[in-house]
């Protein structure tokens, strides 16, 4: 009796030693697959920070090109002012002309 208890016993024992050595099995797995998967994510996030970066330099020089068109422009339409300044004295001059005309 004291035989099988034994054995009883060293079976437990050892399949609960089974038992946990196969948990620990898929928590090590779980872990280095989360490990991997986490070390994935960071290089894609560190990725896209360096594409974002490019392009953020990029826009730098995109700005100064588009201050400069702005520039030009003001220079342009202060141009224009001035040329509708000056054309517009020869019209009135032409409508007060065509005032003096009789119509019919």
């Amino acid at each position: 009796m004291i035989l099988a208890a034994g054995i009883f016993c060293a079976v437990a024992v050892a399949g609960s030693a089974a038992w946990t050595g196969v948990r620990g099995l898929r928590l090590w797995r779980a872990f280095r697959s989360l490990s991997r998967r986490a070390t994935e994510a960071v290089a894609a996030v560190t990725g896209s920070a360096a594409r974002a970066e490019e392009r953020a330099g990029g826009l730098t020089g995109k700005t100064e090109q588009l201050t400069a068109a702005v520039a030009r422009l003001q220079e342009s339409l202060a141009e224009l002012a001035e040329i509708r300044r000056a054309a517009a004295e020869p019209q009135a001059l032409l409508r007060s002309l065509r005032g003096a005309v009789p119509r019919k």
